[in-house]
């Protein structure tokens, strides 16, 4: 079945993808709100991210019996290849995590960052880079009156932060 768009969020040991950081949750649903992916990974060379579990709460312990990406790759793969365009919160940096670990994203498939968009709404300037400043997500999720109690999936958990920009993309849209 083909998804015309479909919202990506992982969770990971840190920002670097090609150097040693790895994944530890994909998260992907439709403009439904239905899930079409949400895996925990172990990851394969890192055994702490003292600093990302600070941010995701994503401990070990909690990955320590889950599977490698490499196992889900191809789940992933199906997904993005069924799909039209995909919207995320960051959508470069989720992306790029993806395609470190094996995800064929093709190159003229149709990206929306919520992040850039929400930036201008938001205003906030930023002389040094010469553009809006990136805000985020939860604070776009706050602008917008997102209620992460509505769910059991709190803000970086892959699948909660999937949800609230989902909601921040339909109000973009709609401009409220």
């Amino acid at each position: 079945m083909k998804n015309k768009y479909i919202i990506i969020d992982t969770e990971t040991t840190g920002f670097h993808p090609y150097d040693g950081d790895e994944l530890l949750q994909v998260s992907i649903i439709d403009t439904d709100g239905n899930v079409l992916f949400d895996e925990y990974f172990k990851p394969q060379h890192r055994t702490e991210w003292k600093e990302a579990e600070q941010v995701n709460g994503i401990s070990p312990e909690m990955v320590a019996d889950r599977p490698a990406i490499s196992e889900k790759i191809s789940e992933i793969n199906a997904i993005i290849e069924n799909s039209d365009t995909i919207i995320g919160y960051n959508t470069q940096f989720d992306i790029g995590f993806l395609k470190a670990n094996g995800a064929i994203v093709p190159d003229d498939l149709e990206t929306v960052d919520v992040m850039e968009d929400f930036a201008k709404i938001y205003g906030e300037w930023n002389s040094a880079r010469g553009s809006y400043k990136w805000q985020k997500l939860t604070r776009a999720a706050e602008y917008y009156g997102y209620d992460w109690s509505q769910r059991a999936e709190t803000a970086h958990n892959s699948l909660g932060d999937c949800y609230a920009t989902l909601f921040v993309y339909h109000k973009i849209l709609s401009g409220e």
